[in-house]
Parts: structure tokens; sequence; C-alpha cells
């Protein structure tokens, strides 16, 4: 097939998030697979850079480049030194050099965010990666994701500039294609605005090796419902940040209590990790939901080690009979492995995905209901997923392939374009 030089930005694989790494996992997976030979930058927020040892990838060259905002902008890491290294000619900077001799720069944005909705800073450090392709007249593939929101002039603006300048663009769902199409306007190339779906879809679960499995696959006949408790959404903070009505924290533990009380045995699931389990980290919600169950109920919970990576949960989710969660990749995982599943969602791109494997109306949001309303609506789900269950052994295996598939096509034009095809921008 050929080997080519591609850089991977915004999808961190280190960085504590399951969601994210999975996304990036995903991409080097199909990449070793269908390209060998090739060489594969993956942009994260480490130091220097690091040869992927983790012998998972046989046909390619796997490497972690340290790219970041930083107020230290004389490390080689800091955008503003890759910024000024670019004008200079590059080759003196890890990052502008790679990106130089780059085929292409893939760039999915973590996901979601593409967006102004988590502030300017984030959306600066999202937006880094591809005005340093651009800069660099690479060819910039934006990767299946979600097209904002964006509620400033200057945020939406800066992201009609991006979309228009790159190579190739997908969406991730068909709400986030229809602004994607926005966004690129109307003297754009539609043959390279497409519709596809989030790659994570084509992630492998992989058993852990850890004493989890074992337990897991030993829980007793009971159904299992795994529960992801996000800690993006534990405090007080997040009612304002997002919009959330209601309790959160309360209401999940309420949702634990009403699924043992049903008789299943719960495996909580948590999907980031942060060293220490502070801020956002999943294991601080769980331990907080824990806290308010009765002693009878903590003798039906399992949590699931949140050392293990984008794969092994996928693995551990996979084993489930139903799913809930708010981590919408935690959701992704028991989807694609066809568990029936419910979204406790905090913005509206878990609605696209879930609409992706025809379960949309399984998705219950916290902007809008919380306490009694939403826990009858996620029990609602729990106690229809056998029916829920056929229709997903029909319709993920399509899913699935066509988040392989775009990955191949995409290779498919790179190397189009290495050839010299003419390429331009979208619009």
């Amino acid at each position: 097939m050929g080997g080519i030089q591609l850089c991977l930005a915004g999808a961190s694989i280190g960085n504590g998030n399951r969601g994210v790494e999975a996304l990036g996992r995903s991409v080097l997976d199909v990449i070793d697979v269908q390209a060998p030979g090739s060489r594969l930058s993956a942009f994260d927020d480490g130091w220097g850079v690091r040869v992927d040892t983790s012998g998972r990838y046989q046909g390619s060259e796997v490497e972690f480049v340290g790219v970041r905002l930083s107020r230290r902008w004389h490390r080689p890491e800091s955008w503003a030194q890759i910024r000024v290294a670019q004008r200079l000619g590059g080759l003196g900077n890890p990052a502008a050099r790679r990106i130089a001799r780059s085929d292409a720069v893939l760039d999915i944005s973590g996901g979601d965010s593409f967006t102004d909705l988590y502030g300017e800073t984030r959306l600066r450090s999202v937006s880094a990666p591809k005005e340093a392709a651009l800069r660099a007249g690479r060819p910039l593939v934006l990767l299946p994701q979600t097209y904002g929101p964006f509620n400033t002039v200057s945020g939406r603006r800066l992201a009609e500039r991006l979309v228009r300048s790159a190579a190739l663009a997908y969406a991730r769902d068909p709400a986030s294609y229809e602004r994607l199409l926005e966004l690129a306007g109307s003297s754009a190339d539609p043959a390279r605005l497409r519709s596809g779906v989030d790659v994570a879809f084509a992630l492998e679960p992989r058993r852990p090796s850890h004493p989890i499995a074992e337990l897991i696959e030993g829980l007793p006949g009971a159904p299992v419902a795994g529960v992801n408790i996000s800690g993006l959404l534990r405090d007080a903070a997040a009612i304002e940040r997002f919009g959330l009505v209601g309790d959160y924290v309360a209401t999940m533990a309420d949702v634990v209590r009403s699924l043992v009380d049903s008789g299943a045995h719960v495996v909580l699931v948590p999907h980031v990790h942060v060293p220490g389990g502070g801020g956002e980290s999943d294991i601080a919600a769980i331990s907080a939901v824990v806290e308010r169950l009765p002693e009878s109920a903590r003798q039906r919970l399992t949590v699931v080690p949140s050392e293990l990576d984008a794969a092994e949960m996928k693995w551990c989710i996979a084993q489930c009979d139903w799913f809930v969660g708010s981590r919408m990749h935690a959701t992704i995982a028991a989807l694609s492995t066809r568990v029936p599943a419910c979204g406790y969602a905090y913005s509206d791109k878990t609605h696209g995905v879930f609409d992706t494997c025809g379960v949309g109306h399984h998705v219950v949001d916290a902007r809008r209901v919380s306490g009694a309303e939403a826990v009858e609506a996620m029990v609602t789900s729990f106690a229809t997923r056998d029916a829920v269950k056929h229709d997903l052994d029909i319709r993920v295996p399509e899913v699935v392939e066509r988040a392989r598939q775009q990955l191949t096509d995409i290779l498919d034009d790179v190397r189009a374009w290495k050839k010299g095809l003419t390429l331009g921008a979208i619009a």
C-alpha cells in the first residue's frame, strides 16, 4: 500500500481522558494496518519526542511529539516557539519539522473541542495545529468531529476560516455535518465535505491483564449494569457552565440505587483519570456517589480501576448487559460493542452519536431533567435493553465498518495528493 508521513493532532493518548485516547488509538490502529511503513507523529501534551514502546504497532513507526500552549515560550513544545520556527524554515524545531515533512496533518480536536463552549484558551489550543499545518502549506484533514457551537463572533470566524482552508473535512454525525456545511459556505467543494461517524467506533476492545477482568467475568447471574459518572459534572460550577438542572451527583446516586433495587450488579466505569483523583476525575465523582449509597447497595458494586487504557475500558464496558454514562465516549464503547446504552448528556453531541445507531431516544438531557424524572428515564432504558440489543445487533456492524472505511478513504486521498494530484482548499 505504501508508507506515508502523517501528523495526528487533537487526540492526546496519554492525558488520562480515555475518550480522547480512543480517538487517537483508533486512527493509529487503522493506519498501521492500511498503510504499513508509515511514520506517524502523534501530538500530545508531553515533553519532547518519544518513540512508542507499546509494541502495538507492527507495521509503522509511531512517535509522540509534545506540543502545548505554554508561557514557557522558549520551549520547543510551545506553539509560540513552533510558530517562530516555521517562519525560519522550521527544521530546528521537532514539531515544525514533522509538520513540514508530512503528507498531511490529521486533526480531530478531541472529538468535540472545536468550539468556544470551553472558552477562548481551549479554542486557541485546538486551533493551533490546524494553523500550523496551513502555515506550512500541508494538507489539513479534519477528521470526524463535532463542529461548534460557536457563541462568539470571533470563534465562528476562526472556525469558518480553518474549515474553508482545509483539504478535507468530516463530521461525525448528521447534525454536525449540517453545521460543517454552514461553516464552509456555499462556495465550498461538496465532495470534500463528508458525513462520517466517530472514529472510536473502530477501536478494538482488549481484555486487560488486570484482575478486574476475572472479577467482571465471574459476576453472578444478575444483569450487569455499567455506569459512568462524569467528574466534569460533579460540582456546582457545572450547573452554570453547562446549564444543568438539579444535582448531578444525587441523580446518579439514585440511578445506581434504583438499578441495584432492580436486581442488577452495577459496574462503575471511570473514563477520565486525573492523577490524585482531583479536578475532572471520574473516580472523584464515583466516590461522591458511593458515599451516598447504603451499605446494602455498595455490596452490589464493582469499580473498574482508572488506570486501564481505552481499549481495556472498552472490554470492561462490553461485558455489561446495559450501560449509562455522561462521558460520550464511554457510551460509544458500549454502542460499538452492541451493548444497549443510555446517555445522560450535557450537550447536543450525544444525541448525534446515538442517532447514528438509531437509539437517539435513549439520551436523557441533563440540561432539562434531573432527579426522579431523569432516574425514571434511565431505568426505563435499562428495562428495555433486550429490544434495544436486537436493534443494535442489526445496525452497529455497519457503523463500525464505516468508522474504519472513512479512515481508509482518507489514506487513499493522502496517497493521491502525494502523487501530485491537484489540491486546494475546500473553499
